[in-house]
C-alpha cells in the first residue's frame, strides 16, 4: 500500500516538485527540525542542532517535540522555540484513535506551522507521516528520507538505506543537502545537553541532605519503555549491593514516574524521583550511571556522564552512547529491533551481574 501510494504521489506531485539541485540558499530566517518522539531522540538531534546554528547563526531554530523536548534544550541556545505538541501516533496505545478534540488540536498545529513561514524543516525520523506534517507546513523546502510512500512529501531527500547508521548521524546527514558551510567543529558528533551553575549546586546539596558519602557517587536507572528493554530489579538489587561493599561511596537510584516502587531498595542507597530537570542536575554529579537504553542513559552521556548500557534488546550500533567512557553490555537479543522484540516479556536470560559491576569499575579506575 506504501508503494502505491508512493507511486501515485510522486506522479501527482512531479509538475509542482522543486529540481533536487536547487539547494536550499546559504541564508534563510526559520528552521523548523521535526522530532516528536522520545527523550532520547531529542537528546541525540543536538549534534545535528548545535551544527544547524553554527551554519545559519541569524536564524530562528524551532522544534517540533514533546514537553520533554523543552525540558531537555532549556538555555542549550540550540533552538530559539519549542512547538510542544504529543502527536497521537507517538502515544503508546490508542495511536489511531483520532477524536474531535484531537483532530481540533491537529488542525491547529497546522495552523500554527503555517503561521510561522518556515523556509526549511529537517526530519530525520524515516516516517510518512512526518514528512506528511513537512508539507502541511508549506515550507519551501523539506528535507529528509526517502522512505516508501512519502518521498514525494519533502522537495530534497537522502536514500533511507541506513541500516547501518547511528541516528546521530543519520541527522548528521541532512546537513550534506545545505550549502556547504566549511568544516564542522571537531566535536560534531558529541550530544550535548546544559544544567545551570544553581542546578548543579541544588542537587548536590539535596544529595548530602539525603545522606551522600564520599567516595564515587554510582547512580542505577531501572526503566525502560518496553519490557525487554528492562534488565532486572533483582539483578540491580544485586549489583548495588556488590558494589556498595566492594567500592563504598554512594548509590543513588533514579526512578521514572512509571518505574517500579521507591520501596525495597537496598538500604543503603538512596532513591530519587524527580521531574526531568531535577533528575538532569543531579545525574550530572555522579560518576558514572548504570542503565538500560533509555532517555537516562541519553541524557547522562550528553552531560558528560560515563555510562554503562545494558542493551537486552534494542540496537547499539543506531541508539548506543558516544561517550569515549561509556561501556555497552549486550543481552542475548541485543540488535533485533524493538519491533521484532517479544511483546511484554522481560529478559529470560539477563546479563550477568558480574559484567556490569566490571565495566563499572573500569570506569571509575580510568576516571581516578
Amino acid at each position: 500500500m506504501l508503494r502505491a501510494a508512493d507511486f501515485a504521489g510522486r506522479l501527482i506531485a512531479r509538475p509542482f516538485g522543486r529540481s533536487l539541485g536547487s539547494l536550499p540558499p546559504k541564508f534563510v530566517e526559520r528552521i523548523l527540525v521535526i522530532e516528536p518522539w522520545n527523550i532520547g531522540d531529542v537528546v541525540l538531534a543536538t549534534p545535528m542542532l548545535r551544527e544547524l546554528r553554527r551554519r545559519y547563526p541569524k536564524a530562528r531554530i524551532s522544534i517540533l517535540a514533546r514537553p520533554h523536548g523543552r525540558e531537555l534544550l532549556e538555555g542549550s541556545g540550540l533552538v530559539d522555540d519549542v512547538i510542544v505538541f504529543d502527536l497521537p501516533w507517538t502515544a503508546q496505545t490508542n495511536k489511531y484513535r483520532f477524536t474531535a478534540a484531537k483532530v481540533r488540536e491537529m488542525r491547529d498545529l497546522v495552523r500554527t506551522l503555517r503561521a510561522r513561514n518556515f523556509d526549511l524543516t529537517l526530519d530525520s525520523r524515516m516516517d510518512i507521516r512526518s514528512n506528511f506534517l513537512a508539507a502541511m507546513s508549506r515550507a519551501p523546502y523539506r528535507l529528509g528520507y526517502d522512505i516508501g510512500g512519502g518521498g514525494w512529501l519533502l522537495t530534497h531527500t537522502l536514500p533511507s538505506d541506513r541500516d547501518s547508521t547511528h541516528r546521530i548521524d543519520d541527522w548528521l546527514a541532512l546537513l550534506d543537502l545545505l550549502p556547504d558551510a566549511g568544516a564542522p567543529t571537531t566535536d560534531e558528533r558529541r550530544p550535548t545537553l546544559d544544567v545551570t551553575t544553581a542546578e548543579r549546586e541544588g542537587a548536590q546539596r539535596k544529595l548530602r541532605e539525603r545522606g551522600a558519602k564520599g567516595g564515587p557517587v554510582i547512580a542505577y536507572h531501572p526503566g525502560g519503555s518496553h519490557p525487554g528493554k528492562r534488565w532486572p530489579r533483582s539483578r540491580f538489587e544485586e549489583l548495588i549491593r556488590e558494589l556498595s561493599a566492594s567500592l563504598g561511596g554512594t548509590q543513588v537510584v533514579f526512578l521514572g514516574p512509571d518505574d517500579t516502587p521507591s520501596d525495597g531498595w537496598p538500604p543503603d542507597s538512596i532513591v530519587f524521583r524527580e521531574p526531568l530537570r531535577e533528575m538532569m542536575a543531579l545525574v550530572s554529579c555522579c560518576d558514572v550511571l548504570v542503565c538500560n537504553d533509555s532517555g537516562p542513559m541519553h541524557v547522562a552521556d550528553a552531560l558528560g556522564v560515563p555510562v554503562v548500557a545494558i542493551f537486552e534488546i534494542g540496537n547499539p550500533q543506531w541508539f548506543g552512547p558516544s561517550g569515549p567512557r561509556a561501556r555497552v553490555l549486550r543481552g542475548e537479543l541485543a540488535g533485533i529491533g524493538i519491533s521484532a522484540a517479544p511483546l511484554n516479556h522481560s529478559p529470560t536470560n539477563p546479563v550477568d551481574v558480574r559484567r556490569v559491576a566490571a565495566a563499572v569499575k573500569e570506569i571509575l579506575a580510568e576516571g581516578a
